[in-house]
């Protein structure tokens, strides 16, 4: 996917395509996390949109029939980008929900996303089944088959095309989703910033609570008593939709715990390497989450006991062995937080197993550490003979090494605009893509440029004035 977004909070521009691993770097508050959860509420609302963008449309379409056929290829073929525009432009009036701000703060900015390949239609095939119930009557069936360009949807039961209940067209437009817009779209996990303090306060963190709490605050007892139901409407939170969801999956580690997700069933290795990084494995035991160490007899320790380099890693870990599947995009916020520079150039290592087992990895990182052992994986990946000496000596698999095609990363700058006209250059901030090389890696100017100047001032310091 491609995204284009204008007066993003800080950056003026961002032009941002996800690659298989995308990573952005730059300076504290120059918008790193604007991008990154712009993106992410896009990516977690895209299916609400797209039923807005369609409802007239496939209710145009609905004739009285027991029957109806929608041929998906007329419907979208060569208009994808079009459609994703217009969800694009009704994203706009939810960014405030996705950073629980006030609205005026993106009243001015553009959001355009657009696909970077093309779109097979035709190849899915796709069945659902629509009952009164989890086990009433069966109301209504959608059916494509592979190849074809028709989605029937077979109406058995006429209650289905009543409202309220009834949105057939939200059914239609939810296949729609799944056939046409999810090869584009993957399911998603986040690792905010702020999973540190969620893993140790997760019971005290209750989303729904607290969002209840504060609806039954600002209503009216009157008004609560006549219409019990208006708390349902006022629920809200204060917190940015990345966080909350962050909070909602660690408060259910319990729940998931004995679950093995297709990517760890697929790729076991990926489970052993992130273990070892921690050194022990997330347990629960007697309905308590706790950290075991590696080795016979080595102590437990729960998550207000375990040191922050567990915690910060402990929604990734349960991600990883009970829910990741391949197509997924994995975003993780400065996954260098309380990690020793060893554990950063390990965990990078997993990013790249990660990548090269099916998952795109989308990361904000301040880190060196971890950048300079990604260039380093991208180097060996030129498979010369002085390469694999290299990555024989040091112990990389092959499964850690990366294509640099497959690699892109971004660094928030501020450039000029040229003048036009009459009117002076501007300076605008936005995010700018490094340069990627197969024999030395990415060019990442900020850290440079600051390793540089410190190598400097150290320099002098020894050597005085002939440095």
């Amino acid at each position: 996917m491609h995204f284009y977004f204008n007066k993003l909070g800080l950056l003026d521009q961002v032009d941002l395509e996800l690659a298989d691993l995308t990573l952005i770097c730059g300076e504290n508050n120059t918008g790193k996390t604007y991008a990154t959860y712009a993106i992410y509420g896009f990516m977690r609302s895209w299916r609400q949109i797209l039923r807005v963008v369609l409802e007239d449309e496939i209710d145009d379409l609905l004739k009285d029939a027991n029957q109806y056929r929608i041929d998906i290829v007329q419907m979208f073929d060569g208009k994808v980008d079009s459609y994703l525009q217009r969800m694009g432009e009704l994203y706009i009036m939810g960014l405030p929900r996705a950073f629980a701000t006030e609205n005026n703060v993106f009243e001015n900015t553009v959001c355009v996303p657009r696909t970077c390949r093309a779109t097979d239609i035709t190849a899915q095939s796709y069945q659902r089944t629509v009952q009164a119930g989890a086990s009433g009557k069966v109301l209504a069936t959608l059916k494509k088959d592979a190849g074809s360009n028709l989605l029937d949807v077979l109406v058995a039961d006429t209650d289905v095309l009543q409202r309220p209940f009834g949105n057939l067209t939200a059914f239609i437009a939810d296949a729609i989703a799944d056939i046409v817009f999810a090869q584009h779209l993957p399911r998603m996990h986040i690792a905010s910033a702020e999973r540190t303090g969620a893993a140790i306060f997760r019971k005290e963190l209750d989303m729904a609570r607290t969002r209840m709490l504060k609806a039954i605050n600002q209503i009216d007892s009157k008004e609560l008593k006549r219409n019990p139901f208006k708390i349902l409407q006022e629920i809200d939170t204060g917190y940015a939709w990345p966080v909350e969801d962050n909070v909602d999956f660690v408060r259910q580690l319990e729940d998931i715990d004995k679950l093995t997700g297709e990517l760890a069933a697929d790729h076991p290795e990926l489970v052993e390497v992130f273990d070892a990084i921690i050194g022990g494995s997330y347990k629960v035991v007697k309905q308590q989450l706790v950290f075991q160490a590696k080795g016979t007899g080595k102590q437990r320790f729960t998550m207000n006991e375990a040191s922050s380099g567990i915690r910060a890693l402990l929604d990734v870990g349960f991600y990883l062995r009970c829910k990741a599947r391949a197509g997924d995009l994995f975003i993780i916020d400065e996954p260098e937080l309380n990690l020793h520079p060893k554990n950063q150039r390990a965990f990078a290592r997993l990013v790249a197993r990660m990548v090269n087992a099916g998952i795109k990895v989308f990361i904000t990182t301040h880190s060196d550490y971890l950048v300079k052992e990604l260039n380093t994986l991208i180097m060996l990946n030129q498979g010369t003979e002085h390469t694999r000496s290299v990555q024989q000596e040091y112990g990389y698999d092959d499964a850690e090494l990366l294509d640099p095609a497959r690699v892109r990363l971004y660094m928030t700058c501020v450039t000029t605009k040229p003048a036009t006209g009459i009117g002076r250059r501007s300076k605008i901030r936005t995010l700018k893509l490094a340069k990627i090389y197969c024999d030395r890696g990415i060019e990442v100017e900020t850290f440079d440029d600051t390793i540089e100047t410190m190598n400097t001032i150290q320099g002098k310091i020894l050597y005085g004035g002939e440095f």
